[in-house]
Parts: structure tokens; sequence; C-alpha cells
């Protein structure tokens, strides 16, 4: 085969094992030996980029952050709305209108199918390739929102279609699962952002993302469940029915719901739907009701439209999962970065199949919202959360509402809220509420990278009371390491080489493993540039840190409230006492090629990430900045540069491929790189 025989068959076989993985769940190869195949792929089209095509399976986080709002597309036919039912006598009724529109007495052959509680998208397909997708918006127009929706693992970029497909729009919910959800909202909360509601504003945020890349951290998913137009179909093969159209998309790569029944009268449409509602948490991701459609294609036709909704469908709607109950006291919890959040404690109350006894106040802002204290009858509701909130107070028994702590309920330290957040924050770093996730953060490979200290050891030396601070991991000995689970001499003698080996990270890790917040990698190592050592950064006034470009005020009072806490001060002092790197050692980079040169980073680039270039470049004398202007010396510019690349090429700023930039920092085509 040929150089692009090659790269096709690569894709061909890449979009079936996608398909069997991300729709069927039934891989046959291991993800070792996919990675090979993608790897192959992204290596043959490195080296012939005349070859790569917007549908490759490599091309999925490719596109250009989005610079202001979305693009509104217009809809091939309109996205309408379906009219709601809320109980069994409303479906009823309206299968009564159909068999009148149809001027039948006898049964309609009906499908139904869950209704996914997500974000409609309307998928455009050219000659099987995906090229446009869109939100719903108000029906006739939407959103623009390509980039992000190929970033969604189970939509395929191409057709696994035997026939031509010449134009076609395909629609559907993107959601996210319970367990993905829960986990988003974990990582959000330990990063001291704001947390989603639920499923639904989870899975309408990722996809408004500027930034693809964000929205394919999110884990989102996709179902079918209409089509605006199909044109190309071969003679004959016209389809005729919903389930028919659905077998149509399964074979082409589009992932289906397996809870679809067709049903041959309007009683087994019903006692579908409750079957649906009685087994709706068995399901992976959320339903908040069913949607029930004439199967009939040429009966949808007759059936017609209404100007808001087609007569031929209705949403039965679940009702809410809802109870009353007594809230007993409010808990205290404090993350990672010392956010400290409201739980509330509840008298136990059975609600869908569940005892509950907990549920989320999300803030204390919320609080406030809902004027709940200690006392009060409230209303609880599990309509998409995976723990339940309350919604209401429904008896008010006490004296207006819970006031947030002054204090850290676990160390005492002043609680802190800056301008517009909406979260109080310890920021004592040796708060013991928050010390294991800090920890856990200290020795992890993008802070100081201690190998082997995982979380099971940190539970232990925590529960034996040998960990209350950073700087206790380097008064750990050998015998400290030995009566620990599943330790015996070598990996000891491991562990404590690892920590040995720590204290030669330079000051940029250091800053970034102390958490604090907002302070991110590119932050710590702009401080470490700046200040050289960590004692002129404890001792850095407002008017120095605003000055420095990138770091705005929310950063400057968040380092300035960090090194003001005098335990803070002490731990780095023991830090410094035992040998750990606190000072950016010079660097003769008067010699590289970068020294004191201007680089912005655009595009994908593949043989490293971002992180590893910017960090690549500082190591060398130069500079990364996030804009282009006529003081950028070079611009890198990956697969896919967007506006950044377009405006070097109106400024005449040198622009660099990813071959031009390697020879420059002399790096060999297959040598790994080895940053700091």
């Amino acid at each position: 085969m040929n150089i692009k025989e090659q790269i096709e068959d690569l894709k061909k076989q890449i979009r079936h094992h996608d398909y069997l993985y991300y729709c069927l769940d039934n891989p046959e190869i291991s993800d070792f030996e996919y990675d090979k195949l993608f790897k192959q792929l992204q290596k043959l089209e490195n080296e012939n980029p005349l070859f790569i095509t917007s549908d490759s399976p490599t091309q999925r986080v490719s596109g250009a952050v989005v610079s202001s709002t979305f693009e509104k597309v217009k809809h091939s036919t309109p996205m309408l709305s379906l009219e709601n039912s809320y109980s069994l006598e409303d479906v009823t009724a309206w299968n009564q209108r159909v068999k009148k529109n149809l001027n039948t007495n006898e049964d309609i052959e009906y499908i139904v199918e869950p209704k996914i509680d997500g974000l409609s998208a309307g998928l455009t397909y050219i000659n099987n390739s995906f090229v446009s997708g869109a939100t719903r918006g108000d029906g006739e127009y939407g959103e623009d929102i390509t980039e992000n929706l190929k970033t969604v693992k189970n939509i395929p970029l191409k057709l696994l279609s035997e026939e031509n497909i010449t134009l076609c729009e395909i629609r559907g919910e993107v959601y996210i699962n319970k367990k993905d959800f829960q986990t988003l909202n974990e990582t959000l909360l330990d990063k001291g952002a704001a947390k989603f509601a639920n499923p639904r504003n989870a899975a309408a945020g990722s996809l408004r993302q500027k930034n693809p890349q964000i929205t394919a951290e999110r884990h989102l998913s996709f179902f079918v469940h209409s089509f605006g137009q199909i044109q190309g179909l071969k003679e004959g093969k016209e389809i005729k029915k919903h389930s028919e159209f659905l077998k149509f998309c399964s074979k082409a790569g589009f992932p289906i719901q397996k809870n679809i029944k067709v049903c041959k009268t309007i009683e087994e449409v019903k006692n579908f739907l409750m079957f649906l509602q009685d087994n709706r948490d068995n399901l992976p991701y959320e339903i908040d009701g069913a949607v029930v459609k004439i199967n009939d294609y040429g009966q949808q036709k007759i059936t017609g439209y209404t100007n808001k909704s087609p007569r031929w469908a209705i949403a039965y709607k679940f009702p809410a999962r809802q109870a009353e109950t007594k809230l007993l006291s409010i808990g205290l919890q404090v993350g990672r970065t010392g956010v400290v959040t409201p739980k509330a404690v509840l008298e136990p109350v059975a609600l869908s199949g569940v005892v509950i006894s907990n549920a989320t106040l999300h803030n204390f802002d919320e609080i406030e919202r809902l004027n709940i204290n200690i006392g009060d009858n409230v209303i609880i509701e599990r309509a998409g959360e995976v723990i339940p909130k309350i919604i209401k107070v429904s008896k008010k028994n006490s004296d207006g509402y819970f006031l947030p702590p002054m204090q850290c309920p676990s160390c005492g330290s002043k609680i802190v809220k800056e301008d517009g957040d909406v979260y109080y924050n310890c920021i004592n770093p040796s708060c013991p509420a928050q010390i294991r996730r800090s920890l856990i953060h200290f020795v992890s490979r993008d802070a100081m990278n201690i190998d082997g200290f995982g979380e099971a050891v940190i539970d232990q030396l925590l529960k034996q009371n040998k960990l209350h601070n950073f700087a206790d991991i380097y008064k750990l000995n050998f015998d400290d390491f030995m009566m620990l689970d599943l330790f015996k001499e070598k990996k000891a003698n491991n562990l404590m080489q690892a920590i040995v080996d720590s204290k030669k990270q330079p000051l940029n890790k250091l800053i970034s493993a102390l958490g604090i917040k907002h302070i991110g990698d590119k932050s710590a190592q702009i401080l470490a540039e700046r200040f050289k050592n960590i004692d002129n950064l404890i001792g850095a006034k407002y008017e120095e840190l605003i000055s420095i470009n990138e770091i705005g005020p929310v950063l400057v009072q968040s380092v300035i409230d960090f090194f003001a806490n005098p335990k803070t001060v002490k731990m780095i002092e023991e830090l410094k006492m035992l040998g750990v790197n606190t000072v950016d050692p010079e660097k003769d980079t008067s010699f590289s090629p970068l020294a004191n040169k201007t680089f912005v980073l655009t595009g994908e680039l593949t043989s490293f990430t971002r992180k590893e270039a910017e960090n690549l470049i500082l190591s060398l004398g130069g500079k990364t900045t996030s804009s282009v202007s006529k003081k950028t010396d070079y611009v890198v510019a990956g697969e896919n540069a967007g506006s950044k690349y377009d405006k070097a090429v109106k400024l005449g700023v040198k622009i660099l491929n990813e071959k031009e930039f390697r020879e420059m920092l002399k790096i060999p085509e297959e040598e790994p790189l080895s940053l700091f």
C-alpha cells in the first residue's frame, strides 16, 4: 500500500474500534494495541500533512480557542420542542387526538425512548464526513459548537455506512453519565471552583466552553433521537419508520439507547412508561421522562405539526422525586484548597427507593437564598442530582438563616471570602481537614514528583500521626515506611530516594506544590522567575506582584493571604532546613537560541504537550505569552492553528512549524524530551 492507503486503512481500523468501544461497549483489542494504531496514524499524518483530513480520529481535539461568542447557524429544518404530558391520562388523550388526525380506530404503532436530560445538538455530515454541529438554540438558529462536538468520543467523525450519504443532519442529546458527573464535581471542588447543579447543566456548560480541550476532559456522550434531513440513500433504501432510522444510525456508527421499545398498542406504551419510571435509577445516565412517537413516517406526515411541536410525538415527564423532612443540622466540610462547604443533615426519609439522610446546600449564598436554618421543614429533590438537594423550606421553625462560620471548623483558623467569590475559605495549609488532599497534590508528578508516595501511603501515615504538613514528609525515615502495609526493604529504600530527589525540584515546582489558591503551573513559573527565591516571594508587596504581566488582582491577593499566615512561613523555614530547594538558580542561557525570545504556542502539538513545550522554552531562557503582538519573536504553530496564526501572518511574526521548532531546540525526531 502507498502512504495514502496506509493512512486510510489505519483510520478505518480506528473508527471500527472506536465504535466497538464507545457505542457497543464491546472492545476487540487492548488499550495498548489501540494506542499503537493511533500513534502509527499520527506519525504518518505528521510526515505527510497533505493527507490529514478533518474526519481523522487524530483531529478530535483540534479546534482553536473561541475568542468571543459562538457563531449563529441555521438548522436545515426547525428543531421543534415537544408537547409535555404529566400523567397517563394525558398520554391517553394524546393517543385519541392522533387517531382522530389519522381518521382511524385501529391501534397505532408507537416507539418509546427514554428522554435524556442533556443538551440537544444537530450534527451535519457531507459525503459521510462530520462537517459542523450546533445547539438547538431557538429551534431555527443554533450556536456553532463544531470543535467541541468533535471531542465527544462516541460521535463518529466519519460515518461507517457503506453508502455515500451526500448530506444529512443527525440530531440527538449530549449528556454526561452519573459517574462522570460526580467525578467532575469533585474535581471542580478540589480546584476551588463552583460545581454544577445537575448533569444537564454540566453537559450544557461543557459544550459551550471556549476551549475544546476543556470539553474533551468532561467525558461527554451522545445519543441519537431524530434527524433533520438525509440525502444520498441508494434507491430502494428508503427509511419508512423511526425504528428503521435508528438501525441505520447504529450501522453508521452512532450510539443508540438500549431501552427503546416499539409498542403495538397504547396500553403497551403506558406499561413501558411505568417500567422506565420505576427503573430510571438503574440507568447510568439521568432521564427526566420518555418520548412517545408514531413509528411510521408516513403517519407522522399526515398527523403534522402545530406552530411549536409535532402532533405525532409527546414527552411524558416523570413526576418530580421529592419528599418532605426536617433539617437536623448543617455540617461543614473543608476541601483541598480550603473551600468550606455546607452539608445538610436530615431526618431520614424514603425517596425513590432509598433512604436519604444528607443533602447538598452548595454554598452559603444558597442558604441565604433559601432562608434556611436548623429545625426547618424542607422539601428535598433528586432531579438530576447524585446527592439530593434542598429546593425550599416547607415550614419555617427557626429565625433567619444559618450564618457562615468565622473560623475553620477543623483548625479554628480565620475564614475568608474574596470579593465576587461565593465560597468561604480556610487559608491554613496545615488544616487537618484539607491536609490529606494537599499532601496528595504536593507529592504528585506535576509538583514535587515523589514517585511511590501514593494515597494509601499518605492515609496510613496520617492515621499514625506522622504527617501534619509538607515539611513532615522530609522528616520520615526508613523505619516509618517499613511499618506500613505491603512495604519491604526495597520499596522503602526507593521511596526514601524519591523523597531525597524531590529536594532538588526547581522553585516553580515548589511554589505550585504549596497549593496556593488560583496559582497553577504557569503562574508558579512566572513567580519563580521574578522573585528568584521563596523569601523574596514571601516578602513581596502588592505593588510588586500586581506589576507582573499575567498576574491579576485575584492571584495577587491569594499569594499575599497565603504567606500572611505565620504557620505557612514556619513550615517553609522547616523545608529550607531540611534541604528542600527554595531558590531559582541563575541559568546561563546566553548561548541558547531561545534566550530572551518571546514565543506564542498555537494549534495542537503532537511531539509533546503544550505544557511541556512551555517548560522547555522557559528552561532555555525564552518566554511564553498567550497573545501575539509586534513584540512576539516566534509563533509555534501546530495542527489546526487558528486566529493566533492569522495574526502572526498579518504582523509579519516568524512562524515555526513543529519540525522547525524541534530543529531550533536541536531535538532529534525520536529522542524523548527531558523536562527538569
